[in-house]
């Protein structure tokens, strides 16, 4: 167990100093996840809690461990799902991410999605992310020179702390070190990444609706909430709430009689969402079988008595 590598009253830069406390979600707690890239593996790994692994990430892995110019490193780069195809391969690719496009105004800069990252084993990143917070740099309001180094990555949720902050490091401080992956393959949230309802939808902005928001120079870019469940690597269980709450019915802007009740219909698409929350509990369901074989325990199959849509929720859920 360990603190957090900074304390807000170290923060130099008075904004970020008297602000931090309040973003969300965590402010500089947050920064806790920095210790990752210290774990003594050669690759780490970091997710959230409301996260899923579906299939495996090897080529990932692969691409970080081996040369470019090598069989595996050449096979394991050709195979890598991107956000943008023909965006360029560093020569050394130390972490994996992807972008929290949802929330982005469409030419504006886009914050890291902080509850996913494969990244190389360094620890000298925790020390230079370190100096980043502790000097402060950070501009408030929502203008294009807001936020980390007044260059634009502010604004949105998480910009204060690890979403803001990592999509500077890895743009400005070490640029052409991470590679962007696709995002409705990869940390898939199933959510609507073209500019046409909230978050931070703007009626005025006529000419920006219906654009893709994720940078695409063609205006091209994946429909995350209609992404066949078969292809997706993992999924993070944000829009399509988490699986254990038994959220079982959708309505535009998450709520029917109380805040977040519901499915978010205008941000999400109900049936795709509903098939993620059905692998979710078919990956319990089995795990729960597996479990009972070994152990005879039938308490463990107790929580497969619920009758509330079993089609979604396999008994877990009354």
């Amino acid at each position: 167990i360990v603190d957090a590598p900074v304390k807000p009253s170290q923060i130099r830069g008075e904004y970020l100093r008297k602000n931090i406390h309040k973003e969300w979600c965590c402010g500089s707690d947050e920064f806790i996840k920095l210790f990752a890239y210290s774990l003594p593996e050669a690759i780490t790994v970091h997710v959230d809690v409301d996260f899923a692994f579906y299939q495996p990430m090897d080529d990932l892995y692969d691409a970080i461990l081996y040369d470019a110019n090598t069989v595996e490193g050449r096979l394991a780069r050709s195979r890598i799902q991107m956000e943008r195809p023909h965006d360029p391969l560093p020569a050394k690719i130390d972490a994996f991410v992807t972008r929290d496009w949802p929330q982005v105004i469409p030419g504006r800069k886009a914050m890291f999605q902080a509850g996913f990252l494969v990244a190389r084993h360094d620890p000298s990143i925790v020390e230079q992310v370190k100096d980043v917070i502790l000097e402060g740099n950070f501009t408030g309001g929502y203008q294009r020179e807001n936020g980390w180094g007044s260059a634009g990555y502010g604004g949105y949720v998480g910009a204060m702390a690890m979403q803001g902050l990592m999509a500077y490091f890895y743009d400005i401080v070490r640029p052409n070190t991470a590679v962007e992956v696709n995002q409705c393959r990869y940390n898939h949230m199933g959510m609507d990444i073209r500019y046409r309802h909230a978050p931070n939808f703007q009626k005025k902005k006529k000419a920006l609706h219906g654009k893709c928001r994720n940078d695409s120079p063609d205006d091209v870019c994946e429909d995350c909430m209609v992404t066949d469940v078969d292809k997706i690597f993992n999924v993070h269980y944000t829009q399509c709430r988490k699986p254990w709450n038994c959220i079982g019915q959708g309505h535009p802007g998450g709520r029917k009689v109380k805040p977040a009740d519901s499915i978010d219909t205008n941000a999400g698409n109900f049936d795709h969402c509903m098939k993620l929350i059905r692998k979710w509990h078919d990956t319990r369901a089995d795990f729960e079988k597996q479990l009972y074989d070994i152990t005879k325990d039938r308490s463990i199959l107790e929580g497969q008595s619920g009758s509330y849509k079993t089609e979604y929720f396999v008994g877990h859920c009354n």
